[in-house]
């Protein structure tokens, strides 16, 4: 830890009881291989739902092809075929012409069978087609940076986080938590040379009110998420039951976040249970039409 963290975990630790840790991390290295990633997530005692989900053959190809097309100026690799037997791109050369117009060359195509999983080209020496057979034979079992980045921030959201900065990354994380976040902490900083870095916050008047604020938009925002969603579904009821199954979930989900917050900030939210009561009335009232 440096300096300047040093000092301000020192300044967070004055005051009364422990009310959440500060959060925030960075990424280096990050990308892994799924076996590793379970491994590690398993030896840190993590929930293993949270976990991203396997990478796919179709996903792996198609992130190759993405990072290929990088930096390309007078070449482009366009879909070509995308059906549930395979996926195959063109690479092809556009050459601009002094009167203005544009021509076109294809100089070689690569395909993925998704059944099979294996990769087909009609030139196999191309340097394009070379770079995404290499780079899909390393993406089709392993996690990229971007798959840590959700997989913390899903964990985050399990420990009922609140994020203080839209664009900053910083979150709070309330205390009966705090245990599971270190394990949290252990597991992302056993990733490449990522870091995740934690900074405690004791019982203060100031730091009552901040994360209090804090705390009550984030439950309002969601609140106010939740009642336009259900409008939504009394106007047009949602074809899947699942659809309607999930959002009850959420509301038991936010209830039990609200008395958590109740519990260690003391905040409250206007009338929160009693709509939440009304929509989960309405959303099991669309459920027993469905099952009518």
């Amino acid at each position: 830890m440096n300096t300047a963290l040093r000092s301000i975990v020192t300044a967070l630790n004055t005051g009364g009881s422990h009310f959440g840790d500060l959060v925030f991390w960075a990424l280096a290295d990050a990308t892994i291989k799924r076996s590793d990633l379970e491994s590690k997530w398993k030896h840190a005692t993590l929930p293993h739902q949270l976990l991203p989900e396997p990478p796919t053959l179709e996903k792996a190809f198609k992130l190759a092809v993405r990072e290929a097309q990088v930096g390309l100026t007078d070449r482009l690799i366009r879909p070509v075929i995308d059906d549930e037997v395979q996926v195959t791109f063109a690479v092809v050369h556009e050459q601009k012409h002094d009167d203005g117009t544009l021509s076109y060359t294809q100089q070689a195509k690569v395909s993925l069978e998704l059944l099979t999983g294996q990769v087909g080209t009609d030139d196999p020496s191309h340097d394009l087609v070379v770079t995404i057979k290499a780079r899909f034979a390393e993406l089709r079992d392993t996690h990229t940076a971007d798959d840590v980045r959700r997989t913390i921030t899903r964990t985050l959201q399990s420990f009922s986080a609140v994020l203080l900065r839209e664009n900053g990354g910083v979150w709070w994380v309330p205390a009966p938590y705090a245990q599971s976040l270190r394990n949290l902490q252990a597991c992302i900083e056993g990733i490449g040379s990522s870091r995740f870095y934690l900074l405690p916050v004791h019982d203060s008047a100031d730091a009552s009110r901040t994360l209090g604020d804090a705390a009550s938009r984030s439950l309002e925002t969601e609140l106010a998420e939740l009642k336009v969603e259900v409008a939504s579904f009394l106007a047009q009821p949602p074809e899947r039951t699942s659809t309607l199954v999930r959002r009850l979930d959420a509301f038991d989900t936010l209830k039990a976040r609200a008395q958590l917050y109740r519990d260690v900030l003391n905040v409250q939210v206007v009338d929160l249970d009693r709509t939440l009561d009304g929509l989960s009335a309405s959303v099991e009232t669309l459920l027993n039409a469905k099952h009518g």
